[in-house]
């Protein structure tokens, strides 16, 4: 992969790539996502710390690694800055698109669809779990899904099939931009495979005995969960505190 080209910027671009449109989108009227900042960002600050701690724990276990070449240099506490970038950039472009889609599309067409949703990835979680217990990554990232699925079941919570749609809408950006972390010419691979061997130029790197061994094009399969998890943290969060500032409201 352009073994003559400095690409030592790389991961830093793709956070930037990521932020740009839902950035400069965010001042749009309908959306004003930039009025929900005083939500996102103390959220994300505690989801984000929550994830950056699972991230350095597994990357001192071995489970996953950065690789230098697509890499600034400068570490905190063993993650590169680009990966800390990446707890910010992710989660406000997820946030963003759920609230677009929220003002955009009028008829939810997962409106009713969303308890069935919820039960369905209750099921996957927990065979997942099951199945692969010895395996760090995916049995940790579906063991703790599990229960935030669990939860907004029980607490029938409104915003689940909106959490459900923006879910299913960014799976597509997501398997462009975790594509190009785990294999840059993510798109040359197999649709699905269970071949990690034949993957090259991985700015991130997976331990193949942590997950479940299928990928999707260079992606991990295991990453759905794990996205369904932090954006779901941070929706929840967010809806949360806008749910706190409205009972205060009513009672002043």
């Amino acid at each position: 992969m352009m073994e003559n080209v400095n690409l030592h910027g790389l991961y830093l671009m793709l956070d930037v790539a990521v932020l740009a449109l839902p950035f400069l989108l965010s001042f749009d009227k309908k959306v004003a996502f930039f009025k929900e900042w005083k939500y996102f960002l103390p959220v994300n600050l505690a989801v984000g710390g929550f994830f950056i701690a699972w991230d350095v724990w597994f990357t001192r276990a071995g489970i996953w690694a950065f690789n230098p070449d697509y890499l600034l240099g400068p570490e905190i506490f063993g993650l590169p800055i680009e990966e800390w970038l990446f707890f910010f950039c992710i989660p406000y472009a997820s946030v963003f698109t759920y609230f677009a889609l929220r003002t955009y599309v009028k008829r939810n067409p997962l409106k009713n669809a969303d308890t069935t949703l919820n039960i369905a990835g209750l099921i996957i979680c927990f065979l997942l779990v099951w199945n692969f217990r010895n395996q760090w990554y995916i049995a940790i990232t579906s063991f703790l899904t599990f229960f935030g699925l669990l939860w907004t079941t029980r607490k029938l919570k409104r915003w689940s099939a909106d959490l459900w749609l923006a879910f299913f809408v960014l799976l597509f950006p997501m398997i462009l931009s975790n594509g190009v972390l785990t294999g840059l010419d993510f798109w040359k691979y197999p649709v699905l495979h269970s071949d990690a061997s034949i993957i090259r130029d991985q700015i991130v790197w997976y331990h193949p005995g942590h997950n479940t061994g299928w990928r999707i094009f260079s992606m991990p399969a295991d990453d759905m969960v794990y996205n369904l998890l932090l954006i779901g943290m941070h929706v929840a969060g967010i809806e949360a505190l806008k749910e706190r500032e409205a009972r205060k409201q009513r009672k002043a």
